[in-house]
């Protein structure tokens, strides 16, 4: 049976065989609770009217009448149709119970349609026998639904024998409860003839101090998100509690606790990088599982909301945005022997050569005609003075004639533009260092053929029809994110698949401020991503959550804790000028090296040359005395 008029879910179950009256405390009754601080704006769903009740006549009319809600009639005890056409949550269930047992059944029923929503306000009606406790009754009908994650529960319990409705609820989040089972409940109101007479005005089932009420946090280390922690703390209940001071997540929640005044735990594996898996039949291993069981209420650690994670867990509203990115070796310096020759291009040098040759050429031709049997007929002497004004040393010449001053004064200025270009790019490549082609594409990736890979979880992304995709799920190996940026950044053999926050903050630790790792360009990501919180299916405080992060998100902390953890972090020292070594003046060295080789073969040659010179003289003066 399924009637709608407007968009709001209850229950209601079946049972009573009473008066018109009471059908009328129930409708005035369950407008009160549903209706509290807004309108209905979803439909009421109730389940299992019994058509042989009175309920058929003067219960479902009595409602439907009165208020104008959206009904649906649904019964737990023949096969239901398919409902996934309807996915709205429910607002308010309201169940009426012939026996206790049925309370299971429409549980059973509820939970399994894609409306279901432990949020929603849940109204159980009763009809209790004469040897039944009420509030054994309310405490049991209560305890069956927290069992269900429904913790927003009134229990109305008619009295046929006093013909009066009486209602009761509890506190979730007491002093002496954190969200457990029911053990008190007090009543709100009365209702006979009628008229209702209220007994205790409805206590915030959420209020806003929590009385020290634990927060359960796992943790899983993913600088800066987490930073590793300070101690290992020593508890009764956990001994896995260690205390964490540093990190954009252990902020968060700190400032969580402090607005809810809760007390933080927060649990950490010894196993690095504990996310775990999670199944499609939704089980779960590491932080996942103990979430999925409902051991711990969050789980942070740079957590990517995934559809599989939306499935089984509720995570919070995202508080910043990262990026899926390759991670590769930074490349490397070029070599710096060729410093001081690969400032000027070869055509440069060639022509500064030809130039060089050719004015030691002509200012021999002019010096030797001036100077005429005075100086050798060799170029040798002007060509080495030609190229030391071309290095700007003092050079000894007496040009006569004009024309040889004026080729001089040539020769000077273009050696003065000529040094003052060299010493100027000189300065700039040692301070400036040239570097090897860096990997920055995927093309250049499946170029280079080095190994890649990262967490086994983003092997999936790979899995396409695309070339380069179907290469890259192929030579995927499946390693922990820092022991691949560490891979990458040492070893300069592997490329990484990594958060570009993360491998940012792990190439900064690492290289003690010098750049290790390369991570792509924002073009080339792979995908952006949302950073959230991740809290237990249905847990009851996430929206409160959810308000105090956008609060901190807004008022910018969160950027301000990632920048502090940036340019402060442990151990880095970072420096605008860098000292020249050994390294930057390779080049000058390997070239006054090769011309002292030069130097000593000539010398030698020379020795050879003359002692070669004196024995053949000698024997030429003894051939003549013979």
């Amino acid at each position: 049976m399924y009637t709608v008029l407007n968009v709001n879910p209850l229950l209601m179950p079946i049972g009573l065989d009473e008066s018109v009256k009471a059908s009328q405390c129930v409708l005035k009754l369950s407008a009160k609770y549903f209706v509290e601080k807004k309108a209905l704006s979803g439909s009421i769903v109730i389940v299992g009217i019994n058509p042989q009740a009175f309920t058929k006549k003067f219960l479902l009319q009595t409602v439907h009448n009165g208020i104008k809600y959206s009904i649906m009639v649904k019964t737990p005890y023949y096969p239901h149709a398919n409902a996934s056409h309807f996915r709205e949550k429910a607002k308010n269930y309201m169940m009426v119970l012939e026996n206790q047992l049925d309370l299971k059944n429409y549980l059973k029923l509820l939970s399994k349609l894609p409306t279901w929503n432990p949020f929603a306000k849940t109204i159980v009606l009763y009809e209790k026998q004469k040897n039944e406790s009420s509030e054994n009754l309310a405490k049991l009908f209560i305890n069956e639904l927290h069992a269900m994650k429904l913790l927003r529960v009134i229990v109305l319990l008619y009295s046929a024998l006093d013909d009066e409705i009486i209602s009761y609820s509890w506190n979730p989040y007491s002093e002496t409860n954190c969200g457990g089972k029911c053990e008190t409940v007090y009543i709100l109101d009365r209702c006979k003839d009628n008229l209702i007479s209220q007994i205790e005005v409805q206590k915030e089932m959420f209020p806003l101090d929590l009385r020290g009420c634990p927060l359960l946090t796992y943790v899983v280390i993913s600088e800066p998100y987490v930073m590793p922690p300070v101690r290992k703390l020593t508890s009764e209940l956990w001994n896995d509690a260690y205390e964490f001071q540093k990190g954009v997540e252990i902020n968060l929640v700190k400032i969580i606790s402090q607005f809810t005044n809760m007390t933080l735990i927060t649990r950490m594996s010894e196993n690095e990088e504990n996310w775990g898996a999670i199944y499609s039949n939704g089980t779960a291993t590491g932080a996942f599982g103990l979430l999925r069981n409902d051991s711990v209420d969050l789980v942070i650690g740079n957590i990517e909301v995934t559809r599989t994670i939306r499935k089984w867990f509720d995570p919070t509203v995202s508080y910043t945005q990262d990026e899926m990115t390759w991670c590769v070796p930074r490349a490397r310096r070029a070599a710096t022997w060729d410093n001081v020759v690969t400032i000027f291009q070869w055509s440069t040098w060639l022509a500064t050569l030809i130039c060089l040759m050719i004015m030691s050429l002509l200012f021999h031709f002019m010096n030797y005609k001036e100077n005429e049997g005075k100086v050798s007929k060799w170029p040798t002497n002007l060509i080495l003075k030609t190229f030391g004004m071309l290095l700007g040393w003092s050079v000894m010449l007496d040009p006569r004639s004009a024309t040889f001053r004026i080729l001089m004064i040539g020769w000077l200025c273009f050696s003065l533009n000529m040094g003052i270009s060299y010493e100027a790019l000189l300065r700039s490549f040692l301070m400036h260092p040239r570097f090897e082609k860096q990997i920055s594409s995927e093309a250049d990736l499946i170029q280079s053929g080095i190994p890649l890979g990262g967490r086994e979880i983003y092997r999936s992304y790979f899995e396409t029809n695309n070339a380069s995709s179907f290469y890259l799920y192929h030579k995927y190996n499946s390693t922990s994110f820092s022991e691949g940026v560490r891979q990458a950044a040492y070893e300069r053999n592997f490329a990484v698949v990594s958060s570009r926050r993360q491998a940012m903050y792990k190439d900064h630790i690492l290289g003690r401020g010098e750049s290790l790792i390369y991570c792509f360009a924002e073009s080339d990501n792979l995908y952006k991503y949302g950073v959230a919180l991740l809290a237990r299916n249905w847990y009851p405080l996430l929206d409160r959550f959810n308000n105090i992060i956008r609060s901190v998100s807004e008022n910018g902390l969160i950027e301000k804790w990632s920048e502090e953890l940036f340019n402060r972090p442990k151990g880095a020292e970072r420096t605008s000028i860098v000292p020249l070594g050994m390294q930057h003046l390779l080049g000058a060295f390997l070239l006054l090296g090769v011309l002292d080789l030069i130097c000593i073969i000539v010398f030698i040659g020379e020795l050879v040359y003359s002692c070669t010179q004196k024995r053949t003289f000698s024997l030429y003066s003894d051939y003549k005395k013979w």
